[in-house]
């Protein structure tokens, strides 16, 4: 059952923001596992004891420990970004933790209605929630709602990203796909028969919602200081949810400001106005003037996070997490250049500037990679020889889609198959050589040879005379050591691997032909010496 969720981003800043601004952005996301709001913080960076001179939003600031996924602002002090627990990418500099950066699977969240769901298995819905009246006046304008509020237009470039992604044939998103539920616990890599996180075709914007019931803070840093606190961003994504016709909410009992809320378990962002904070946020990054590229790049920060980790609170994280807490987002934030850093990306209704996002796949941070693909690997194949009609499985993983297994390039007849093993029938006319298999989204072949095992099929003429031609026909007839007709050895003319000539020996009688080669000796009656 597909089950909204609104995302809890921890976007925050330690600058004043001009009064205009200052309103809480609420993103809804759907998808076919419910999300949620666990109930204990896990895998974020705790709260320094010294803080080293840059300003850095971290997860447990202002005492909201619950908050996970923080973007740091721009700054090129590395060592005082990695006493905070993050490993930024700077050219020429090795973070201590490379080695561990690959995410892991946490098994998924079991809770509620939910079984070991992690991500976003369903196609993404974001809705986005426009909170305080301090955003003024809405109106419509291009298809796209406006506020007079808004001087910076920040709301019309959220719903061009969102709106756009899955579009003008982006493959930003296609990083994502290669993650999944259903994955063993610890997993790097999804296979087969896992539920892989969607391409989102068409779009991910599902509606707006702007709520001015009651007086937004009259900045962003009163906000988050003596504003909005995650009990009330989660009242407001149940409320959010509701008039959507969803009823969910956060079950997060460290949420500050007085805990959870009931109702369904869901996940929620909260994205503070963030345009006004200039460089500070990375205005000017990628584009000129660049208001919004800090600010976009946020809103794409939280949203990949979100549908690769929908549940980061649980213990252990049920999604993709690093073994130092990190996300897929976290891994690439302002990356400065190369694979992964802040870039204008076309979509079918306009540009947005993102981050790029950690592929496990990869190795490092992706500016867009294809939709991921099960493609098929081979562990091994038994028996190692056999005849034609014969049965091999072969084993390996992502094999559940196999079309034809082929014995040194002649298909065979597959007679079963599961996501790590297929089985097929070793065809007549096969011939020695590597195993081949062929499935939907690929294909893999051995390193080794099989082997197959003589057979006869048939000899002509059936009625012959001493001295005459014989023509044996069958598989794995090459290379044979030895031919008998009528019980004496034959003179071999000829051989292949389907086809043997020999000539009738001056003694043969009626009665048999058999043929041997190193794999085994095959024979047929029917002989007749006239």
């Amino acid at each position: 059952m597909s089950r909204p969720s609104i995302l809890q981003s921890a976007v925050r800043r330690a600058r004043a923001a001009a009064p205009i601004a200052g309103a809480a952005l609420l993103l809804g996301l759907t998808g076919a596992a419910a999300s949620a709001t666990p109930a204990g913080a896990a895998g974020a960076a705790g709260s320094p004891g010294a803080q080293p001179s840059v300003v850095l939003t971290v997860p447990t600031a202002l005492h909201h420990g619950y908050r996970h996924g923080a973007v740091p602002r721009e700054t090129r002090d590395v060592s005082g970004v990695e006493a905070l627990g993050y490993a930024l990418q700077v050219p020429g500099h090795q973070s201590a933790r490379a080695a561990s950066k690959l995410v892991r699977y946490g098994g998924g969240l079991t809770a509620g209605d939910l079984t070991a769901a992690g991500v976003t298995t369903g196609p993404p819905q974001v809705y986005l929630v426009f909170m305080g009246d301090q955003w003024g006046t809405e109106s419509t304008s291009g298809g796209q709602v406006h506020f007079s509020g808004d001087p910076d237009a920040f709301a019309p470039a959220l719903q061009t990203l969102y709106a756009g992604l899955g579009t003008g044939g982006e493959q930003w998103s296609g990083t994502m796909t290669q993650y999944c539920d259903g994955a063993a616990f610890g997993a790097t890599v999804c296979s087969e028969g896992d539920t892989q996180i969607p391409y989102p075709t068409g779009g991910v914007l599902a509606g707006i919602w702007y709520d001015n019931s009651a007086s937004g803070p009259n900045s962003a840093t009163a906000q988050e200081t003596a504003g909005l606190t995650g009990h009330q961003l989660a009242a407001e994504a149940e409320a959010a949810a509701s008039y959507f016709a969803y009823h969910d909410d956060t079950h997060d009992g460290s949420i500050d400001g007085g805990g959870a809320v009931g109702g369904p378990i869901v996940a929620f962002t909260n994205l503070p106005y963030v345009p006004d904070a200039g460089a500070d946020c990375g205005a000017g990054t990628v584009t000129s003037p660049g208001t919004l590229d800090g600010a976009t790049e946020a809103a794409s920060h939280e949203y990949a996070e979100t549908i690769t980790d929908q549940f980061p609170e649980g213990n252990p994280v049920p999604g993709w997490i690093n073994t130092g807490g990190e996300e897929v987002g976290d891994l690439c934030a302002y990356v400065s250049t190369g694979p992964g850093a802040m870039f204008d990306l076309a979509l079918g209704d306009g540009n947005v500037v993102v981050q790029g996002i950690w592929s496990n796949k990869d190795g490092g941070c992706s500016d867009g990679e294809a939709n991921y693909t099960y493609t098929p690997t081979l562990a091994k194949f038994g028996p190692a020889s056999g005849t034609a009609g014969s049965s091999v499985t072969v084993t390996g993983t992502n094999l559940g889609t196999a079309t034809s297994v082929l014995f040194g390039g002649v298909p065979g007849s597959v007679t079963s198959d599961t996501p790590g093993a297929v089985t097929a029938t070793v065809p007549v006319g096969a011939v020695s050589g590597p195993v081949t298999v062929d499935t939907t989204f690929g294909d893999v072949t051995s390193t080794t040879a099989f082997h197959v095992a003589p057979s006869i099929t048939s000899f002509a003429p059936t009625v012959t005379t001493r001295g005459a031609t014989l023509a044996i026909t069958g598989s794995g007839l090459s290379a044979a050591k030895k031919v008998v007709v009528g019980g004496k050895k034959a003179v071999i003319t000829s051989d292949s691997a389907t086809q043997i000539d020999v000539t009738v020996g001056p003694k043969a009688v009626s009665g048999s032909v058999s043929v041997t080669t190193k794999y085994g000796t095959a024979s047929l009656a029917g002989l007749t010496i006239s």
